[in-house]
């Protein structure tokens, strides 16, 4: 791992830009692109389905604004380190190995583990890191890990009505800046007490894991069996609130198709701010919550709606209406990798539109489910 004074060596051509926000071009500074971190090799490879059009990222300091009429593809995709390195595990044992050669695996795969955890904690560190200088002109506090409000990444961004804000400002960051100081918050949460189970668990830490769930594990150290559990419950708990939804709405318990533009419609109506804020009744938030993962269940009491998940669901719908806009400016769909489309397209609710597609097959059909729930939110 690089020094502290390493790092503060690497952020400093352009940490004196950062408190007055300045529009800064490539262009106008050649060095800008060969003044890398190096911390990109503990990333590896993103876990999920390899995309045939994504090309290999090169990490970089991720520029607070850009003022460039050509977005490169680091504008909108954060650093690769935001994600969960490559888990290489050992090969299979057939059933009859030899009871050493079993021995020796499980070894091998407690150590895999243990090596793929520490790269996912190191990559915590490091985004943290990273992200300080941006959150210090930002008026964020530094060592209190709360992801930044939107209304913030607004060149005339003011506390009263927000909503208008967000859909009329002009934005004074890239989309990879906004990923990277959200994930990194995310993260750094759960660093904490996810590094005390790694010290007293060691290499059953992914038994351990099982137990507690997401709540305690950075995104960074999640395992693709963890991710696609989490997606698993997403899909069920988005399905029983859509389900509700339908059987209130005409009477049927069938919810829109996966996929289909009525499903769409309602999704994107769910994160609308001004039905959040004034026509939104208290099953419907709770509906809502359900299907953007802020609640397990849409069951919950209703009591809980004004003090909870009005507001969670709020903050949520001004996070994603910044995101669309950050992804429409920095180069649209076609400019990020695969991995991100899924990413951005699994945060919208879009759980199961690829279901029993692999491949460039089904990234092109969440890049195309993309596309068409930002072509419905500019509206």
């Amino acid at each position: 791992m690089a020094s502290l004074r390493t790092q503060r060596g690497r952020l400093s051509h352009f940490h004196p830009q950062l408190p007055s926000l300045t529009l800064t071009s490539r262009l106008q500074h050649p060095l800008h692109n060969q003044l890398h971190l190096r911390y990109a090799s503990h990333s590896g490879k993103s876990h999920a389905r390899p995309s045939s059009s994504a090309q290999p990222t090169e990490k970089r300091v991720p520029s607070v604004t850009s003022t460039s009429t050509n977005p490169a593809a680091d504008d909108i995709n954060p650093p690769p380190s935001t994600r969960p390195a490559t888990l290489d595990l050992p090969d299979s044992l057939p059933s009859d190995a030899a009871a050493a050669l079993k021995i020796k695996r499980y070894v091998a795969l407690g150590r895999a583990f243990l090596s793929f955890y520490k790269t996912g904690l190191k990559n915590v560190y490091h985004n943290y890191r990273t992200s300080l200088p941006i959150r210090r002109s930002l008026g964020i506090p530094s060592y209190l890990p709360t992801s930044p409000p939107p209304h913030l990444f607004l060149s005339k961004a003011n506390n009263s009505n927000k909503s208008q804000k967000l859909k009329h400002d002009e934005l004074r960051a890239t989309r990879s800046t906004f990923q990277l100081l959200n994930r990194a918050a995310y993260d750094v949460r759960r660093m904490i007490p996810f590094t005390l189970i790694l010290i007293l668990c060691g290499e059953l830490t992914p038994l351990a894991v099982l137990f507690f769930g997401n709540a305690v594990t950075p995104y960074t150290c999640r395992v693709p069996k963890q991710i696609e559990k989490y997606r698993d419950q997403r899909i069920n708990a988005k399905r029983s609130a859509l389900s509700a939804h339908s059987a209130a709405e005409n009477g049927s318990i069938t919810p829109a198709g996966t996929g289909s533009d009525k499903e769409l419609e309602i999704l994107s109506r769910f994160a609308e701010q001004g039905w959040v804020d004034n026509k939104a009744s208290e099953t419907e938030i709770l509906r809502a919550c359900a299907v953007f993962g802020l609640a397990k269940t849409h069951a919950r009491p209703g009591v809980l709606v004004g003090l909870l998940y009005r507001r969670r669901l709020r903050a949520y719908a001004e996070y994603l209406g910044l995101d669309d806009r950050l992804i429409r400016k920095c180069g649209g769909v076609s400019a990020m990798e695969g991995v991100e489309v899924r990413v951005a397209v699994e945060e919208r609710a879009g759980h199961g539109v690829a279901l029993g597609k692999e491949g460039w097959e089904a990234e092109r059909v969440e890049r195309r489910w993309l596309e068409k729930w930002l072509e419905r939110r500019s509206e």
